[in-house]
């Protein structure tokens, strides 16, 4: 748990120090496949607003190696929903450590078929791969893209969603009108280069005529 709470006690944000630890378990611990799993949920939009904990969409075969985890007392296996769950509160172990108040400092992972989604197929391991709905985050977990989150929000279009959905639209437009921008100047610097590249060929063609005349004028 070393490794864990000196994490937890580091200077990065709370969203950073959940990926840390997240990349600890399932990569350097349980060697689980980074392709085979995708954080659900707002983590697109963490630098926005606060995220509290990571809830997982792992590969059913992948599921199985969370084992080495709950050996080293890393979270629990469990019945929940309906589900199978692994599941890690580390709440109370954040509060102390970095003497806080928070509600919520937790992981959780649900073992899915590639085909299984929540709330349906569209948000499901095998569909996100197959139509590039997933971005992956500096420590290579793959997670919602803004699109992704967007239709998922508005599918789930619960009350706590609204809000989100709102920041979303703007984080997209705003990504929209930035990449119109970068077309515009790349077109302007291209016709600038163009431009100069034949008032320089013209300019070398005419000096070279001249001199080349004035030579032969005076032999």
């Amino acid at each position: 748990m070393d490794i864990i709470y000196n994490i937890i006690k580091s200077d990065k944000a709370k969203q950073d120090k959940l990926s840390d630890i997240l990349k600890f378990i399932f990569v350097d611990t349980c060697n689980i496949d980074q392709n085979k799993y995708f954080i659900l949920g707002s983590y697109a939009i963490r630098n926005e607003r606060k995220i509290n904990d990571l809830d997982i969409n792992l590969h059913y075969d992948e599921f199985n190696k969370l084992e080495n985890a709950t050996k080293q007392n890393f979270g629990n296996i469990e019945f929940y929903s309906g589900q199978i769950r692994w599941f890690f509160n580390l709440t109370n172990e954040y509060n102390k450590l970095t003497n806080s108040q928070e509600k919520d400092f937790s992981l959780e992972a649900f073992q899915k078929k590639p085909d299984e989604g929540f709330p349906n197929h569209n948000f499901s391991l095998e569909y996100l791969i197959k139509t590039n709905g997933l971005d992956k985050d500096i420590n290579g977990h793959q997670f919602f893209s803004f699109n992704t989150l967007l239709s998922w929000k508005q599918t789930m279009n619960r009350p706590k969603d609204q809000e989100d959905i709102i920041l979303v639209k703007k984080i997209i437009s705003a990504m929209q009108k930035r990449s119109i921008t970068k077309k515009g100047s790349k077109k302007g610097s291209k016709k600038g280069s163009k431009k100069g590249s034949k008032k320089g060929s013209k300019k070398g063609s005419k000096k070279v005529s001249k001199k080349g005349s004035k030579k032969v004028s005076k032999k």
